[in-house]
């Protein structure tokens, strides 16, 4: 293994290559498993890994501030050029984190005395706030800045270095100031000075997506009368008359609508943060350590300190709050936030005596994330963030399915699962093995063949076989160039005795579906891949290649009898389930309300993990009105046709032969229902399909 991976030729790589690399001239049992532990344990790999392999930690929300002006964010733009004509360079900007008010003053300097002067002239008009967030521009980290907030009894938060997005709030204020003042003194350059206080107005004007509500209306109970609502009382010559209020009415009414904005205000703010957690989570994993742990931690290099890199490793001594770390580096003691801290795995003594112990195995995507006991984990790439909610579901609805699907999140996945409920027997009628001849394989088709049986080994979907049995196989082009391997399983097919298991219809299923509103569809993950072979019916399913013969542990396709044992499997599981239909491998969820499709959906996954199926997460979609099922429509309660398949029959070319006729009204014939008097209407072309008729088609002039 160190010649494999860590010599000069062995290049450091992953798990899989590096097992690759093994394999190819060596074997023994537990060798995957063995140099999984070994590059994980890899101190150069874990030194040099990128720090953006490293996935994030969840985010933690910040209090919210519901007072108006008890917290500001303040800043400095600058320096702009060109100066004002009066001289001004800069501007000083807050923002008010309970309304979204925002300030803005033009300076000449930014001395200590003139921004604590500008700020002072600011709290004279809104007044004077508790706390104040800003970077730690000398400005603000003065002793005479001190002296000003010891006196105004001001509490200074500051950021932290190099991470401007800790003062987001202001931020994004200044970007929006510097776009805006770049458009407008476009003309005349030196006099942006000048358009500052229209640029607040038009800013404090409009609402704000966070809250849902503008920062006038916030900070008055009211909305402003500004241009647009002159323009508008010019030209209907609807100039409102108020309502006369004496001083106790007035101030009792306008302190009532304040607080119920606010209020709503706050809500708006309370959904944006979860709506923006539940973003940032998506592919964060929480990260835990415990005192006398080995961690890396990510830190500034020697020779720059805006470059970043991992070291250590350094020995954690104490767990300080949700994700801080009091660590032992050197001779002291540092706290750092887990996002700047990875586990280091390390290397023991005897590799191959002892397991390692992998704590978070999603931070070491760097070996293509492979498990140490989940082969089929190899090749997935789909998970719970492929999944397709509804459009018109409310944000407690896509919560509570965001939820139901962290319960379930084993289950969403492209890689197929194993299950016990039923297996596939091929019974046949005659004992004499069936063996064909094996079709040629274009040379250029055979390296995307031996790729496809090499994942399906890896897979355990088959295996090497010496069967006397040999089913041929197909290389078949998709539309898309690649290839698709199919076996040719007719002659076992021939003797093989039928399953009679009763397949349902269409028409059966939508029948179920009367009054339902809301829907899921659910695809399992390579449905046939999901049943095993009986044992003693292995050696039936083999078939040949030009690099050897392989025979099939799970279901194949092309088999007469694999529809009815995936019928017979999903019968099984659902055995007295209401609200769930299937047609082969396709289940659809429905309900008339979203509280009982809930509870439906948990019903069926728990059904599915005790079967352990899988669901391909980019063909799922959940909790929504208007669903594609068995090539039709279903929006709101209604079946409908799917517009692709009508373009299809629009589209499809005149037939020249009786089998394309017959192909042609097999077509247009799945949407009979929808065409009245069908049988008519087709009836001549069903002439021409008669016994007797010529083959060959002859139209006449249309």
């Amino acid at each position: 293994m160190e010649v494999a991976h860590d010599s000069i030729m062995g290049g450091h790589l992953g798990v899989k290559k590096t097992s690759d690399r093994i394999q190819a001239a060596f074997y023994w049992p537990g060798l995957h498993a063995d140099v999984t532990r070994f590059c994980r344990s890899c101190d150069i790999c874990q030194n040099t890994i990128p720090r953006g392999r490293v996935p994030k930690v969840p985010l933690q929300k910040m209090p919210l501030i519901d007072r108006p002006f008890k917290r500001v964010a303040i800043d400095l733009i600058g320096e702009i050029k060109p100066p004002s004509e009066e001289g001004h360079r800069w501007v000083l900007t807050l923002v008010d984190y309970a309304t979204r008010y925002p300030e803005a003053v033009p300076l000449k300097k930014i001395d200590t005395e003139t921004v604590a002067e500008a700020l002072v002239d600011i709290f004279s008009r809104i007044g004077v706030p508790e706390e104040i967030l800003t970077d730690l521009g000398t400005q603000f980290v003065s002793e005479c800045m001190e002296e000003v907030n010891r006196l105004l009894s001001i509490r200074h938060l500051t950021t932290t270095p190099y991470h401007p997005m800790c003062n987001g709030l202001v931020e994004k204020f200044n970007a929006t100031l510097k776009s805006t003042l770049k458009k407008l003194c476009s003309e005349q350059p030196r006099q942006w000075h000048r358009y500052i206080n229209a640029l607040l107005f038009a800013y404090r004007e409009v609402p704000q997506e966070s809250t849902g509500f503008s920062p006038f209306e916030l900070m008055y109970g009211r909305t402003v009368r500004g241009p647009m609502q002159i323009l508008k009382e010019l030209w209907t010559k609807d100039v409102g008359t108020p309502e006369v209020k004496n001083s106790y009415q007035y101030v009792f009414e306008l302190r009532e609508k304040l607080e119920e904005t606010l209020e709503i205000a706050r809500e708006n703010l309370r959904k944006s943060q979860d709506s923006g957690k539940h973003y940032y989570d998506r592919k964060a994993v929480n990260r835990k350590f415990t005192p006398g742990n080995k961690v890396l931690i990510l830190l500034p290099t020697d020779h720059n300190k805006l470059l970043m890199q991992w070291k250590g490793p350094y020995e954690v001594e104490a767990v300080v709050g949700i994700n801080d770390y009091k660590v032992n580096v050197g001779k002291k003691s540092k706290i750092y936030h887990a996002i700047l801290l990875k586990l280091y795995v390390e290397r023991p003594p005897e590799a191959v005596q002892v397991a390692a112990s992998v704590e978070e195995p999603a931070e070491l995507d760097e070996f293509d994330g492979e498990e140490l006991l989940q082969l089929g984990d190899l090749h997935k790439k789909e998970g719970v963030d492929d999944v397709k909610l509804g459009p018109d579901l409310t944000e407690d609805q896509q919560k509570e399915l965001h939820d139901f699907m962290g319960d379930f999140t084993h289950r969403f996945s492209d890689v197929p699962g194993s299950t016990s409920l039923v297996e596939h027997e091929v019974h046949l009628t005659s004992d004499v093995p069936v063996h064909s001849k094996p079709y040629p394989i274009p040379f250029q088709a055979r390296e995307s063949l031996k790729k496809d049986i090499d994942n399906m080994l890896k897979m355990g979907v088959i295996r090497e076989s010496s069967s006397p049995y040999s089913s041929p196989v197909v290389v078949v082009k998709k539309k898309d160039g690649t290839n698709r391997v199919c076996i040719d399983f007719r002659k076992v097919n021939k003797i093989t005795v039928f399953d009679p298991e009763p397949m349902p219809t269409a028409t059966d299923l939508f029948r179920q579906l009367t009054g339902s509103k809301i829907f899921s569809k659910i695809d399992l993950s390579k449905g046939y891949w999901q049943i095993p072979v009986r044992e003693e019916d292995i050696p039936k399913t083999a078939f040949a290649t030009p690099d050897g013969t392989y025979e099939c542990l799970r279901m194949p396709f092309g088999m007469v009898n694999s529809g009815a044992t995936l019928k017979r499997g999903m019968r099984k599981m659902l055995k007295g389930m209401k609200n769930v239909v299937y047609y082969w491998d396709d289940l659809l969820v429905h309900t008339e309300t979203f509280a009982e499709h809930l509870e439906t959906l948990r019903e069926l996954f728990s059904r599915l993990t005790k079967a352990n199926l899988t669901v391909r997460p980019s063909k799922c979609i959940l909790g929504t009105d208007n669903v594609d099922f068995i090539g039709h429509s279903l929006k709101e309660g209604q079946k409908g046709l799917l517009l692709e398949n009508v373009t299809k029959i629009l589209n499809a070319p005149r037939p020249e032969t009786k089998k394309q006729v017959r192909s042609f009204l097999g077509l247009a014939g799945y949407y009979r229902e929808f065409i009245p008097n069908f049988a008519a209407i087709t009836a001549p072309l069903s002439d021409m399909t008669r016994k007797g008729c010529p083959n060959r088609i002859i139209w006449g002039p249309a």
